[in-house]
């Protein structure tokens, strides 16, 4: 009965212990799954913590242009900082007006085609031109100019014009421009053989304004429906001017040759007139001195001889007595 007694209390304390065995273990196991769901949670917040940061600070990052001059001379540079938005660059209505009747104007005005011309760049020139600039346009078609354009390239060639930039001028907030700028290069276009050479750049500054009370016809309305009234217009070329070319002139005569200086009084006096290097004359012709020719073209003064120091009665240094 002793032996049944002690093997079932083994046993109890055996089963025991297994049961303990798998309460510890579940029990480690529970702890472990909440540890990870409170490490899964705290990444999630985080995470969601910085995707909100990083859209909370995306619309203050911008990017700033600077422009860095440099001085060739000096070498100094200085740092300007562009405040302008060049990548998403606004423009307003009325600039957007302002450039397109100006770039209307100067494509109409310095473009050539005898087709174009009939159809469209006259009629928008005589529309939008004062009277000085109407008839300065007009003179490049005269039959009277030896220059005209359609005498220089006739009906088998054109003028192509390429706008390069246009900047208005002495407007502001409100303010119309009064004038604009407009570089622009122009290209000869070869209607018989297709091919197209550069001609040159050039920079046309206009002053305009706007007439509301023009009188005009149903199609010249519809050409200039603002009454675009350009009031002075000069073109010139978008390069610095070459040097001018040489001028062939007539030689001077060398100094004394027309105008002879006087007789130099006698004594010490003389010596210092000589030394200032002034062509002298004396009644008495000398004889080792060759005589120099009268200034011509092309001639230069002979050069001076040095001869001894005569008497104080002579009347110059370097010629004697025969």
């Amino acid at each position: 009965m002793a032996d049944r007694k002690s093997s079932s209390r083994r046993v109890d304390e055996t089963v025991g212990k297994s049961v303990n065995f798998e309460l510890t273990i579940a029990d480690i196991a529970k702890r472990s799954e909440r540890r990870a769901w409170w490490v899964a949670f705290s990444a999630i917040t985080m995470a969601l913590i910085l995707a909100g940061g990083y859209f909370f600070m995306l619309p203050l990052k911008q990017k700033v242009p600077y422009l860095v001059m440099a001085d060739a001379y000096t070498g100094t540079s200085t740092v300007a900082q562009l405040t302008e938005d060049m990548s998403n660059r606004r423009i307003s209505s009325s600039e957007a007006i302002n450039r397109s009747n100006v770039a209307h104007f100067v494509m109409a005005r310095e473009s050539y085609d005898v087709a174009m011309l009939n159809l469209h760049d006259w009629a928008t020139v005589q529309t939008m031109s004062s009277s000085g600039v109407k008839a300065a346009y007009t003179n490049l078609y005269s039959p009277q100019n030896p220059d005209s354009l359609y005498k220089t390239y006739g009906k088998d060639k054109a003028i192509r014009i390429k706008l390069l930039s246009i900047v208005l001028l002495g407007g502001g907030p409100g303010v119309t421009p009064k004038g604009a700028t407009v570089r622009f290069q122009r290209s000869l276009y070869d209607k018989l053989t297709g091919v197209t050479h550069p001609m040159d750049n050039k920079i046309a500054t206009m002053a305009f304004t706007y007439k509301t009370n023009l009188e005009m016809d149903d199609q010249s309305r519809i050409e200039n429906p603002l009454g675009f009234w350009v009031t002075d217009y000069r073109v010139d070329n978008d390069y610095a001017s070459s040097a001018p070319d040489e001028i062939q002139g007539t030689p001077l005569a060398p100094p004394g040759a027309q105008n002879p200086a006087q007789p130099a009084p006698d004594g010490p006096a003389s010596a210092a007139s000589s030394n200032a290097g002034l062509p002298l004359s004396n009644p008495i012709p000398p004889s080792p001195v060759p005589e120099q020719q009268p200034g011509g073209a092309g001639t230069a003064p002979a050069a001076p001889v040095a001869r001894p120091a005569q008497a104080p009665g002579n009347s110059a240094i370097g010629v004697g007595h025969p």
